[in-house]
């Protein structure tokens, strides 16, 4: 799997991970905690990162890199009461369980390989291109679609809202017809 993305879901507006099989057209999306997110989304750390660009997550590897360990990979192993359940695994098959959010946080700032269990996949996958995803930027091309609105509703009057000649006038708008 790779990290394809962050989006935003619109009703409860949280945000979320879209992981995406590689070669294949399904796709896991995982919700992820606001700080979480930021992390995601700040990507990989620099190689030679600065003390003001070090994060909380990056502390991970070289922890354990002074145990004489590397960090292999982060996994969604299972799916439990609706819940996935991952785990940081170390290049010795350590692993360490963690929150979904902590392990993408960790596996993306250190470009670790992503893994998803076949079973969660199975379970909750999805279709890559049905989500629309495949868009090469769906957040531009909602921008476009907010802006061709705005440029309506700007010239728009209020004939441009009014029923239909069919649309029963003299009727009682609070009740249905018949």
């Amino acid at each position: 799997m790779r990290f394809a993305r962050l989006v935003v879901h619109r009703m409860t507006r949280e945000p979320l991970a879209l992981l995406v099989e590689e070669d294949a057209d399904r796709c896991l999306v995982v919700s992820v905690r606001a700080p979480q997110a930021e992390v995601i989304d700040r990507g990989p750390r620099a190689a030679e990162p600065s003390d003001d660009d070090r994060m909380t997550q990056d502390l991970l590897a070289d922890l354990a890199g002074l145990l004489g360990r590397r960090l292999d990979r982060g996994e969604i192993v299972d799916l439990v009461d609706d819940r996935f359940k991952a785990e940081l695994v170390l290049d010795d098959g350590t692993r360490l369980p963690g929150r979904p959010s902590d392990v993408l946080a960790v596996a993306v700032r250190e470009a670790l390989r992503i893994e998803v269990a076949d079973a969660v996949l199975d379970a909750v996958g999805q279709s890559f291109s049905e989500l629309g995803g495949d868009r090469p930027e769906p957040a531009r091309e909602a921008a476009e679609q907010v802006e061709q609105m705005r440029e309506f509703l700007e010239e728009a009057t209020a004939q441009d809202f009014a029923r239909p000649p069919d649309g029963g006038e003299g009727r009682d708008p609070g009740r249905s017809p018949g």
